[in-house]
């Protein structure tokens, strides 16, 4: 009944495909096929995917328009695809979602797009400047110039798209042949497009074999069969029936709220910290009016102004949701910092890779779990012993540890700047809202006078705790964290990476080195403490001796306060009108079918994104990409049992399950 969402999944490494060509097309050793037709790939695809699916007529008047496809391969049918809605005039989005089970490595890409033709190939370098590494699950890239996003789901089909949630216009029906690759071609893949497909939604494939056309009629499609392209003799084409009914896969309580409508796309935002800031440029991408509320003098002015942060996933053995949620987070927003083409001298960044030393018996043991279970390209984590860990670093290190070569540091305030100002955002500082209230369709902020500061049709907390009165029941909670700052010295100069333990230490940055955090639960103090800075500098002297090797440093440095949440995931989704959620599903304890449940009450066009507790910078920018995608109507970046894991009310669903509500 709970969605499972608490469970570890394991990790199964994928598969890639190797890169061969035969004459010039690429090659699939695995299952004895071309990718596409030796001479004519291109004119084959726009033939049997684009034109079948009547592209470019269905999307002219379109605001939202959806791809999906069975087997990424070597992109072609993407690019295509993007090539021809760059002709469309006007606003829109164009959401492209594909499958694949064997991806290429980012060099073997690198190289097939070296081999497309010249109108091709500047998309193709576009695309491998964010194309991810072979990691399994949801990976959204952004093209925000061309109003273009591409989710590849690695791993098996029909498992991905089992966790997707969208509204496919137009599929791809592609992959290799069904005698080869009989593992896609199955019942359930087409249970699954008939879920996703919205009304009048088309399919087209190179294929006519009769256990697929019979498959696809039983799940809802009309299907035709066409003349084929060159040499095959048929390929079919085929519309969703309109009146078929099709369940839907999320838990009621999960449920979230219909898209805003066009007319409604303002949106306030509470906060200007790294999730407001985050959150306002993925609405503006997307075309929303937005205006941000901060309570203090300017954007980053509480725990997302420190100098530096790291950004890195918070890996563990068992994959968990958090191992798998800032893997992801981490990927994505490492390609949303770049996407701003914000020069490093007004956002200072270095993608310099992290160090996470085996500081202590206990983090110790956890690295070599991890190390062992949890097989990640090289590309993304290494085991290194201390002489490795001290080449990579530049410095003398005793510890062994894992190496992220994706991991890096950024200015969170540079960040807050760049991304409200990349929005066009409207911000309001000195701002402290003390209600708000609906009023004609739309939320008013009041200050502490009364006085309506903004108006919207949509709201989003995104400052810290929220606004508890809103949402009682839902847990955030204070976190104190202290860092200090250490003047560089000739010696510390020479560090490379950050390096991670107990604790953490940046390379040299503007404010000299960044090293922290200290963690106090419940304090909401922001004063410096000596005893705190202590702390800092001892664990740093157990990984890195010469990084203070005479008197300690004075006392520098920053105090904040974060907010977090019960399993240390941020919220982000829609909020419910709790008052109303508790009385709907008090009685959750007694084991009733889902179904038997009404949807999630939510408070009217009023949404979060919270509790990002010390990794905002790795986890805010996804958790913007999903709220902007359930406000906008776009397909999510994440799979089902993660946004459901993230969901505002997921410990109150947890709390319900387990007992009944005691009044």
């Amino acid at each position: 009944m709970a969605s499972g969402t608490d469970q570890p999944r394991g990790f199964t490494a994928l598969e890639p495909s190797v890169l061969a060509l035969r004459d010039g097309t690429p090659w699939s050793e695995r299952y004895g096929d071309v990718y596409y037709s030796r001479r004519r790939g291109a004119d084959e695809s726009t033939e049997v995917f684009l034109r079948a699916n009547g592209l470019p007529d269905r999307w002219a008047h379109r605001d939202l328009f959806t791809v999906a496809e069975t087997g990424f391969g070597t992109g072609l049918n993407f690019l295509l695809t993007w090539d021809l809605w760059r002709g469309r005039p006007g606003p829109g989005w164009l959401h492209y979602l594909s499958a694949e089970l064997h991806p290429f490595m980012p060099a073997d890409m690198a190289r097939l797009v070296a081999t497309l033709p010249a109108g091709l190939r500047a998309l193709g370098e576009t695309l491998v400047s964010q194309y991810p590494e072979t990691i399994p699950g949801f990976h959204r890239l952004i093209f925000p110039r061309d109003r273009v996003t591409l989710t590849l789901l690695f791993g098996d089909a029909t498992d991905g798209f089992a966790q997707c949630e969208a509204r496919v216009d137009a599929w791809y029906l592609d992959g290799f042949a069904p005698a080869r690759n009989p593992r896609l071609w199955h019942a359930a893949l087409y249970a699954q497009m008939a879920r996703l497909t919205a009304p009048g939604g088309t399919l087209a494939s190179y294929t006519a074999a009769g256990h697929v056309r019979r498959g696809l009629q039983a799940a809802g499609f009309h299907i035709e069969r066409h003349p084929g392209f060159g040499a095959k003799r048929e390929r079919i084409v085929g519309r969703r029936d309109t009146g078929a009914i099709l369940p839907d896969a999320r838990a009621p309580w999960f449920r979230w709220p219909d898209a805003a409508e066009p007319h409604e796309r303002h949106v306030a935002v509470l906060g200007a910290g790294l999730a407001g800031s985050a959150l306002a440029l993925a609405l503006a991408r997307r075309g929303w009016e937005v205006t941000v509320v901060d309570a203090g003098p300017g954007a980053a002015s509480g725990a997302s102004g420190n100098p530096a942060g790291i950004l890195m996933p918070h890996l563990s053995a068992d994959h968990g949701v958090l191992s798998r949620f800032t893997l992801q987070a981490s990927e994505f927003a490492r390609h949303w910092i770049d996407s701003m083409h914000v020069s490093p001298d007004s956002l200072p960044r270095d993608w310099c890779g992290a160090l996470w030393l085996a500081d202590g018996e206990r983090l110790a043991g956890r690295l070599e779990r991890i190390a062992a279970r949890l097989p990640l390209p090289e590309t993304v984590m290494r085991p290194v012993d201390a002489r490795q860990a001290s080449a990579l670093a530049g410095v003398p290190l005793t510890l062994p540890g894992l190496f992220l070569p994706r991991a890096g540091w950024v200015d969170p305030k540079a960040l807050c700047r760049a991304q409200l100002s990349s929005a066009g955002a409207r911000v309001l500082t000195d701002m402290r809202i003390e209600r708000v209230q609906p009023a004609g369709g739309h939320w008013c902020l009041e200050d502490g006078g009364g006085r309506i500061v903004a108006r919207a049709s949509r709201l989003v907390l995104a400052n810290a705790r929220g606004m508890p009165a809103l949402h009682p029941g839902i847990e955030t909670r204070p976190l104190r964290g202290q860092l200090s700052l250490l003047a560089p010295s000739p010696a510390t100069r020479a560090l490379q990476r950050v390096l991670c333990y107990e604790g953490y230490v940046t390379p040299a940055t503007a404010a000299g080195h960044v090293c922290g955090a200290s963690f106090v639960r419940g304090d909401t103090g922001t004063d410096l403490r000596a005893e705190e800075h202590a702390a800092i500098l001892a664990a740093l002297a157990r990984v890195w001796p010469g990084a203070c090797p005479g008197e300690p440093p004075p006392m520098a440095g920053r105090a904040a306060v974060r907010y977090n949440a019960p399993g240390r995931l941020p919220q982000a989704g829609p909020l419910p009108n709790m008052a109303e959620f508790e009385r709907i599903y008090r009685d959750l304890h007694h084991g009733r079918p889902a179904r038997d449940y009404p949807d999630a009450p939510c408070l009217p066009g009023m949404y979060a994104t919270l509790a990002h507790g010390s990794r905002g910078l790795t986890t805010a920018p996804l958790a913007a990409e999903l709220v902007a995608s359930l406000m906008h109507g776009d397909p999510l970046p994440l799979p089902r049992d993660l946004v459901e894991t993230l969901h505002p009310a997921r410990g109150r669903v947890r709390a319900l399950i387990r007992s009944p509500v005691r009044r």
